[in-house]
């Protein structure tokens, strides 16, 4: 229910154009997720936006959404969406293969729960000062992707 919510938020703003009295980049960045996870994995109404920092870009094909946060500490704004990610049914962890972060402070994905649909979540963190502060994508494959089960070394982008 909390997800709903969160969605149909993201697509209030961005109807009305209305904004916040203060722009919080950690509560809008896990209202954002929290919309994003809901529009590629429940069909949740949700369409791009963009509020106080925070933008929010969704395609059907692929089944894919995307948050992008350009402001706010990367470690507080990063630890709020992994907490939206950990509230989820899917059960998602990190991928078993890791990924080389480049210029980023971390590049991580998460993967859902073998059995299901094929859903992953990649999450790029900045390191401090740098912008964007943090990229999530989430996105549902057509198979499962065998990093998510498998090391097969150090991955680059």
């Amino acid at each position: 229910m909390r997800v709903w919510i969160a969605a149909l938020f993201i697509v209030g703003l961005a109807v009305l154009g209305a904004k916040p009295a203060l722009a919080d980049p950690v509560y809008e960045a896990r209202t954002a997720v929290g919309a994003c996870l809901a529009a590629v994995i429940d069909g949740a109404p949700v369409a791009d936006a963009q509020d106080q920092g925070v933008a929010l870009h969704r395609e059907t094909n692929p089944n894919l959404c995307t948050v992008t946060v350009a402001a706010g500490e990367p470690a507080e704004v990063r630890e709020a969406v992994i907490a939206v990610v950990a509230t989820r049914a899917e059960g998602f962890a990190p991928a078993k293969t890791a990924w080389d972060p480049g210029p980023l402070a971390s590049r991580e994905t998460f993967c859902n729960r073998p059995g299901r649909r094929a859903v992953n979540l990649v999450l790029e963190t900045a390191k401090p000062g740098a912008s964007p502060v943090l990229r999530v994508t989430v996105i549902e494959g057509r198979a499962r992707d065998q990093r998510c089960d498998l090391d097969m070394g150090l991955q680059r982008p």
